[in-house]
């Protein structure tokens, strides 16, 4: 998907991205970055020391469903020196424009599709392409990190949930501990409980707890 995706957009004029999910409450992404392509070194930096936490672009996220020009996030350089700084060190690093596209899946923001390039060229249609690639692609790799390994009857994440629901944790509770939205919590209980072909959540714990799958 690396070499598929990275090809689709460099016909647009993009050269690198970055494709994450939406960081922990401590604005963490360490475990929600998704797909890179170019900049490794720079993604590695920001991931590393949670440059997402000064960046302008990751917060108009939260405002906008559409695609924006990095440009066209605000922030004030005087009353948030952190963004400034980091916005000059990632043009040190090569990266000056670039075009976002949150992902907001039920009105709530579930990731986004960082493209580096310049985007003040693209045409209305060519931009939609891009929007309509990005949500594809972004749909295409959650599913498949969705997936357990080989060998594994439930995902990691669906393992770390039921083992918070095994401790008595309400999906409100498991929600604050994990930076997740309440809904994703439920819908992780439902994934595995398909995969487990259980009844519902107690059965699903029990089940899992049978297999081995968490301890308590």
């Amino acid at each position: 998907m690396l070499d598929v995706f990275q090809k689709a957009v460099a016909g647009y004029g993009f050269d690198s991205f970055f494709i994450a999910g939406v960081p922990t409450n401590d604005w963490d992404i360490t475990e929600t970055v998704l797909l890179t392509g170019g900049k490794a070194e720079w993604f590695a930096e920001y991931v590393a020391n949670g440059y997402v936490r000064h960046d302008p672009v990751a917060r108009h996220c939260l405002h906008t469903s559409m695609p924006f020009d990095w440009d066209d996030a605000p922030y004030d350089p005087v009353a948030e020196p952190e963004m400034h700084e980091m916005l000059m060190l990632a043009a040190s690093r090569g990266l000056v424009s670039g075009l976002c596209v949150p992902i907001h899946i039920d009105g709530e923001l579930a990731g986004a599709v960082s493209l580096m390039g310049d985007p003040k060229g693209l045409s209305e249609r060519q931009v939609l392409e891009v929007h309509m690639l990005a949500l594809y692609t972004y749909g295409q790799l959650r599913y498949l990190h969705s997936q357990p390994e080989p060998g594994r009857l439930i995902t990691d994440r669906e393992g770390e949930v039921l083992q918070w629901v095994a401790a008595g944790k309400t999906a409100s509770d498991i929600a604050e501990i994990t930076g997740l939205s309440p809904r994703t919590i439920n819908q992780h209980c439902e994934n595995a409980q398909k995969r487990l072909g259980t009844s519902n959540r107690v059965h699903t714990v029990v089940e899992a707890l049978r297999l081995g799958l968490i301890t308590i």
